[in-house]
């Protein structure tokens, strides 16, 4: 029987992967529970929902909405239920006809219907081979069971992009923090090198400490028209309007996936959907290809039994018995259908094998990448980051008390911005590898905290 309509897996995945919201979580933030239940599609949403996506945006609600707003899965549940429909349809043998044939009416007298010397009113029941509608029915819920787990395909494809969607929102919602930020120290800088003037400094210092501020001030507004686009990036996905307000993204704890790869890949062919799709679609043609050797090696029949009312002719009732039988071995067309079901199912089965191989493939590509990206983040966090604050901190404070320049003390400041971008995206592609990494084995995978490396522990 075809597998249930759920988005279990699917939901699942909704708890997949942590997002994005600034470089290091607020405390006491909410986190990503692993148990989620499977949302109940519905075509609009309630204020209480607008509300709650209005207010600070948890990537798990985002996921849950997008699948229960999506048309394109309820597309897909009407299709997989037509096909269960299909499938008791063709379990059941056609129907009986009825059929009246009128003899010999004189061509002089073409509406004298009661002058015929024969008239036979007959029901006739096709019967179709032994076993033919059996293999049929099985390979239209082997359909079914296809069109439900891509179905699931469909659905984690959906979650992905929400996932991707809510990490790029979360990034530019963390630079344009960082930019404010050193927004607020260039003015800071400013008003010392104007304090300053009158004692030592220039008009050169002056000019460029404004010119510093007036950077900070369009990455400022550069980051407003960013945070939009992603807003509607999302809100699309979300089946909701470009212009429907949407609250910041929370800050989730950054973690890192707990797995080897050749536990992935084991997990991943049980798991992925579209390796079930692809098995259900051989099963489908296996069934296929029986039902075709069967039309082309054995022959269906047609019974029927027939009244003959009493007529000038003929003056009593009577009755017939009708038989017929196709003979399929004198025609080459159940031999071609036969030999093209056979080709069909070999692709089917060639169809399952590369699956498997994608789906290797797609496990060790997305494993790598989380690898590479999470230690990118320990060493940036764990040692670089650290020594562009101090850096930062003694310029500043040495440019407050006068015992150093203000080169020196944006080019640390500077230092500081890069590094602090480098490490949101670093974080960004991490949670990015990291949806992936869930998507391609199948559902969430078992979390470890990512602490930063220090710089002894990075050059080991």
């Amino acid at each position: 029987m075809p597998r249930p309509l759920t988005l279990a897996a699917c939901a699942a995945l909704a708890t997949a992967a942590p997002g994005l919201a600034t470089a290091a979580p607020a405390a006491g933030s909410p986190t990503a529970t692993d148990s989620a239940t499977s949302p109940v599609p519905k075509a609009s949403l309630t204020a209480a929902d607008e509300r709650a996506l209005a207010g600070p945006l948890t990537i798990d609600h985002a996921v849950a909405v997008a699948l229960s707003q999506n048309p394109g899965l309820r597309a897909a549940t009407h299709r997989v239920r037509g096909q269960e429909l299909l499938a008791q349809a063709e379990r059941k043998p056609a129907g009986p006809a009825l059929s009246l044939d009128i003899w010999q009416v004189p061509l002089a007298r073409p509406w004298a219907i009661h002058e015929s010397p024969m008239v036979m009113l007959a029901l006739r029941q096709p019967i179709p081979p032994a076993g033919l509608l059996r293999r049929r029915a099985a390979a239209r819920r082997h359909e079914a069971e296809a069109g439900s787990a891509e179905r699931d395909v469909q659905a984690q494809a959906l979650a992905l992009a929400v996932r991707h969607a809510f990490i790029e929102y979360a990034a530019v919602t963390a630079r344009h923090a960082l930019h404010v930020e050193h927004q607020q120290v260039s003015e800071r800088v400013l008003e010392l090198a104007r304090a300053r003037q009158t004692v030592s400094g220039t008009l050169l210092e002056i000019a460029r400490a404004e010119t510093e501020a007036a950077r900070a001030h369009a990455e400022v507004a550069t980051d407003a028209t960013t945070i939009d686009a992603a807003r509607i990036r999302l809100n699309s996905l979300l089946a909701r309007p470009p212009d429907a307000p949407l609250g910041p993204p929370v800050a989730m704890p950054v973690e890192t996936a707990a797995a080897e790869a050749v536990e992935l890949i084991a997990r991943a062919r049980e798991e992925r959907p579209e390796r079930r799709a692809a098995a259900a679609r051989r099963d489908a043609a296996a069934m296929d290809l029986q039902a075709a050797r069967r039309e082309a090696n054995m022959p269906a029949a047609d019974v029927g039994l027939a009244y003959f009312p009493s007529t000038k002719t003929m003056h009593y009732n009577g009755y017939g018995l009708l038989v017929s039988v196709s003979l399929p071995w004198l025609s080459g067309q159940g031999r071609k259908r036969r030999d093209a079901a056979s080709e069909f199912a070999a692709a089917a089965t060639e169809d399952l094998a590369e699956a498997g191989l994608r789906i290797d493939r797609e496990v060790a590509e997305a494993l790598a990448a989380t690898q590479t990206a999470a230690r990118r983040w320990q060493t940036l966090r764990g040692a670089a980051l650290p020594a562009s604050e101090r850096a930062r901190e003694v310029a500043l404070s040495g440019y407050e008390v006068g015992r150093a320049d203000l080169l020196a003390m944006l080019a640390t400041e500077g230092a500081y911005v890069e590094i602090s971008l480098e490490i949101i995206d670093a974080r960004a592609a991490l949670d990015h590898a990291l949806a992936e990494l869930d998507r391609s084995s199948g559902g969430h995978l078992p979390r470890v905290a990512l602490l930063p490396t220090a710089r002894h522990g990075a050059d080991r």
